[in-house]
């Protein structure tokens, strides 16, 4: 599978020879240009000491960059040369999202809604910018877009690097077409029976038998192409007002929507303090909305109170049960069987400033429906039981000592709730690394009473302890996705990044 290295950045070369100079023997001189030649080390900057690339240029960053994870290979490995050119982990996370944006559509189009968690050591604070989709005031079918405002806003109060170039790997890969890559069409092939499709994603993503097309197949998207272009060089707000907007309105009513031009230009992200809980010394910070309200409650029953932080403690499979069946039996609006609307990622740079987020569709591919006009796919505006549950980032962090621990992400519905808290209790409270903390068996229920879900390699000493309590059992290949970024001791020099081995996605670290 092609890894979309082509899609890089490009160094720019750097003129280094000398211009010619009358009395050069002059000892002075001599002197002079001794002193100019240290300085003047391969691709050096105009200042002594200084970094070897300048920032915008991939290399700019030497040693360690930071890190980050996603569901799909190629967002990553933009990421990645984000940070290495100077970008912050909210320039990572942008030019991350729009390029998921195109590569996997089914759940990070431009057309969805989310939330981050974000953690900048210089404001010391865990805060939670929501830009979830919005129903318009005249209703319809179609909901208002919320991820172009929402990554601009991130963007804008945290990055470093020109916002035209975060877009422009994206709008690279949809105009000439990149394979694609197998996370995009296992998702499409996972969710094939419940897909209803209109001929804008069939023509571009289906063979002329009506099956997905093959991973490896070359997709391109000159649409989208052209928005991004556009977004590229006016900047995120442009999509909200005038022509753009216009634009969108047209694509959405002829789906059945009734977006109005007031809607789009009084749509607007939110930035709000996280909700916080102790994590023993350290501080987690997890959305402000629902989805952290049964993020934090999970996480009280199962460890509220008591000291973990380092200890070697057990987490018994039927304590994840129970605490599970608590916290969701009170949410009895919302379906926990679909998976893929969503997608997550977590970047961190190597200044200790990490973002975590999750965007969807809230149903795979959203209302099914293309823009003939935009290209973007577009989200459906469906009541909370139809809608894939949108579980809460969370970052862990030492607000005194201002150092970063963990960030985690997971998607796969309800599930990954109880797959993000499982797998971050299982570094603090049991001491694990990440890679087995990710690996451990997994768990769901939403009641006592209902069935209970549970991995092949859940052990069988574990499933007998789980029927005394939960008769109805399932047994299922995988639960949820978490990406994950975790930094022992929080330095930054410890920190290792994560992608779930039950999905497709990539993670880098650089150290």
């Amino acid at each position: 599978m092609d890894t979309g290295v082509n899609m890089r950045l490009i160094k720019k070369k750097i003129l280094l020879s000398l211009p010619k100079t009358r009395n050069w023997s002059r000892s002075r001189q001599w002197k002079l240009r001794l002193i100019s030649l240290a300085c003047l080390a391969p691709l050096t900057l105009s200042a002594c000491g200084g970094p070897s690339v300048p920032v915008g240029q991939i290399g700019n960053v030497e040693g360690n960059l930071g890190g980050a994870a996603s569901d799909e290979p190629r967002a990553t490995l933009i990421a990645e040369d984000i940070l290495s050119s100077g970008g912050t982990a909210a320039d990572a996370a942008t030019a991350l999202y729009f390029a998921l944006a195109v590569t996997y559509p089914i759940a990070a189009s431009l057309g969805g809604g989310g939330e981050c968690i974000v953690y900048v050591p210089e404001t010391n604070k865990l805060e939670n910018l929501q830009f979830f989709n919005r129903a318009p005031a005249g209703g319809g079918s179609i909901g208002i877009p919320g991820n172009i405002r929402g990554m601009a806003a991130l963007q804008a109060r945290y990055g470093r690097l020109e916002w035209s170039q975060l877009l422009a790997p994206a709008e690279q890969i949809a105009n000439f077409g990149q394979p694609l890559s197998r996370a995009q069409h296992m998702a499409m092939v996972l969710n094939k029976d419940q897909l209803l499709l209109d001929y804008g994603i069939q023509n571009i993503f289906m063979d002329k038998d009506g099956e997905f097309v093959a991973e490896g197949t070359k997709i391109r998207q000159i649409r989208l192409a052209s928005l991004i272009s556009a977004l590229r060089s006016e900047g995120g707000a442009a999509f909200y007002i005038g022509n753009w907007a216009k634009t969108f309105n047209e694509d959405a009513r002829a789906a059945g929507g009734n977006i109005t031009s007031s809607d789009m230009l009084n749509y607007k992200p939110v930035w709000k303090e996280a909700q916080s809980f102790r994590v023993d010394n350290n501080m987690a910070g997890v959305s402000a909305g629902p989805s952290g309200d049964v993020y934090s409650k999970l996480w009280k029953l199962l460890y509220g109170g008591k000291g973990i932080l380092g200890i070697d403690v057990s987490i018994p499979q039927i304590e994840i049960a129970r605490a599970a069946a608590a916290a969701f039996s009170d949410i009895p609006a919302m379906s926990p069987f679909i998976s893929h609307g969503t997608t997550s990622f977590v970047t961190t740079d190597n200044e200790g400033g990490p973002v975590a987020c999750v965007v969807g569709l809230g149903f795979p591919f959203g209302s099914g429906q293309m823009g003939e006009i935009t290209g973007i796919v577009m989200a459906g505006n469906l009541p909370p039981e139809q809608r894939e549950f949108q579980t809460s980032p969370i970052l862990v962090v030492n607000l005194p000592n201002k150092d970063f621990y963990y960030a985690g992400a997971a998607t796969g519905g309800a599930a990954a709730t109880v797959a993000s808290v499982s797998t971050a209790l299982n570094i603090f409270a049991k001491g694990n690394n990440l890679d087995p903390a990710m690996d451990t068996a997994r768990l769901f229920t939403m009641g006592n009473q209902l069935p209970l879900l549970y991995e092949t390699a859940m052990t069988a000493e574990d499933v007998a302890s789980l029927q005394g309590e939960f008769p109805v059992m399932v047994e299922v290949d995988r639960l949820a996705s978490v990406n994950a970024i975790y930094c022992l001791n929080g330095k930054v020099f410890n920190c290792i990044s994560r992608h779930d081995p039950r999905g497709y996605g990539l993670s880098l670290i650089e150290n």
